[in-house]
C-alpha cells in the first residue's frame, strides 16, 4: 500500500535515530527549559508572513512548470501547495507530495502522474538553491562554512562522503534524468524503459508504460537550459522568504550578539537554512521530525551558538514551519469539501505505480 505500514516504519526508525542523537548531542533538560522561556516569541508572528510568501513564490513557480500541462490553472494552486504541506506533516516519508499531485489532478486537466513529474524538477532546483545559498554564505568570507560542513558530517557514519551522496544523489538523479529526456524523443525514453521491463507481462507493462508516458510529461515541462535557468531563478526568492523567516526567529533569541557583523549573521542563517532543509532528503516521520532538528542545530553549533540555545532554536524554528500549513491546509480542504483520507485513497487506487517514489526537502 503506498500508505502503509512500511513508510511509517521507515520514516519512524528515521526520525527516532536523529531526535535520539539530536538529544544526546544538543540538549540539556536542566538548562534547555530555560533558554525557551527567556526567548522573545513576539517575532513568530512576523516570520510566518515571510513562510507564506515563500509558499506564494512555490504556487507561481509550480504554475510555470505546470503551463505547458495545464495552460492557466482554473482554480488556486497556491490552496494545491499549501494541502500538499499539510499532507507532508501528517503523512511519513514525503508521501505528501503524491496526494498534492493527485490533488491538483481533481481540479485540473493534468494527470497526477505528470504532476508527480514537475514535483521532482522542484525538489532539484529546491537543491540547487540551498546550495547556492550555502555558496554564497561561503563568499562572504564570515563564516567557516568548510569547518561547519566538517562538524556536521563528523556525527554522520562514513563522515563527509556519505553525507553528500545522501543528500545529493535523489536530485543528481533528476537532473541526469531531464537532460537524458530533453536531449531525447519521448518514443525513444518509453523504448527503453519498454525494454528494461521485458520480464513484464504485456498488460501490466502497457499500464507502467502509460504512467511512464505521463511522468515524462511533467519531467520534460523544463526542455532547455533557459528553462531550467527560471525555474532556478524562482526557488531563490522561495527559500530567501523562508531564510528571512529563520532570521526574525533567531532575532527572539538573540543569537544577532553571538557574531562580529550583521553579514556574518546572515551568513549563519543562510547555512542553517540549507542544512536543515537539505536533510529533508532522509527518511523521517511526517513533517522531517529528527533531520531538520539535528542538522539544523548541527549547523548553528558548529558556527558557535551553544548547544541548548542552537537546539530551542531549531525547535521553535520547526513547530513555526509545521502548525501554521497544517492548520490552513486542513481548512482549505474542507472548504473544498474533501478529507486527507480521500486523497490519500484517491491517489493511492488511482495511480498505484508512482508509489515508489517520494521526494525531499
Amino acid at each position: 500500500m503506498i500508505f502503509g505500514s512500511k513508510a511509517f516504519w521507515v520514516g519512524a526508525i528515521g526520525s527516532a535515530a536523529f531526535l535520539a542523537v539530536f538529544i544526546v548531542f544538543f540538549v540539556d533538560f536542566d538548562t534547555i527549559g530555560g533558554v525557551l522561556s527567556d526567548a522573545n516569541y513576539v517575532f513568530v508572528a512576523p516570520s510566518l508572513v515571510f513562510y507564506f510568501l515563500a509558499v506564494w513564490f512555490r504556487s507561481e513557480r509550480w504554475k510555470f512548470l505546470l503551463r505547458p500541462l495545464i495552460g492557466k490553472p482554473a482554480h488556486s494552486i497556491y490552496s494545491v501547495v499549501v494541502v500538499g504541506y499539510m499532507a507532508n506533516n501528517l503523512i511519513p516519508v514525503r508521501i505528501g507530495e503524491i496526494v498534492r499531485s493527485y490533488y491538483l489532478s481533481l481540479r485540473e486537466a493534468c494527470s497526477a502522474p505528470a504532476a508527480f513529474g514537475t514535483v521532482a524538477v522542484e525538489r532539484a532546483t529546491d537543491v540547487l538553491a540551498l546550495l547556492f545559498f550555502l555558496a554564497v554564505a561561503g563568499l562572504m568570507g564570515t563564516v567557516g562554512v568548510d569547518r561547519a560542513v566538517g562538524d556536521i558530517s563528523a556525527n554522520v557514519p562514513g563522515g563527509a562522503v556519505v553525507l553528500g551522496l545522501v543528500a545529493l544523489f535523489p536530485f543528481v538523479a533528476v537532473l541526469v534524468v531531464v537532460v537524458v529526456i530533453s536531449s531525447a524523443s519521448s518514443e525513444t525514453v518509453l523504448g527503453w524503459v519498454d525494454r528494461s521491463l521485458f520480464m513484464i507481462g504485456r498488460g501490466i507493462r502497457g499500464r507502467l508504460l502509460g504512467i511512464a508516458a505521463r511522468l515524462l510529461e511533467g519531467l520534460t515541462v523544463v526542455s532547455s537550459p533557459r528553462d531550467m535557468l527560471k525555474v532556478f531563478l524562482w526557488s531563490l526568492p522561495v527559500w530567501a522568504s523562508e531564510a528571512a523567516m529563520y532570521y526574525l526567529i533567531a532575532l527572539g533569541f538573540d543569537l544577532r550578539p553571538i557574531f562580529d557583523s550583521q553579514l556574518e549573521f546572515i551568513a549563519v542563517i543562510l547555512v542553517f537554512t540549507a542544512a536543515a532543509n537539505l536533510a529533508g532528503v532522509l527518511p523521517s516521520t511526517a513533517g522531517s521530525w529528527g533531520p531538520f532538528d539535528f542538522f539544523g542545530a548541527a549547523a548553528l553549533v558548529a558556527l558557535g551558538v551553544g548547544q541548548e540555545l542552537a537546539a530551542a532554536f531549531a525547535l521553535t524554528v520547526h513547530v513555526a514551519l509545521w502548525v501554521p500549513p497544517t492548520v490552513l491546509g486542513a481548512i482549505l480542504l474542507v472548504a473544498d469539501g474533501r478529507s486527507l483520507s480521500g486523497l490519500m485513497k484517491g491517489a493511492q487506487e488511482s495511480e498505484r505505480p508512482i508509489a515508489g517514489e517520494h521526494s525531499s526537502i
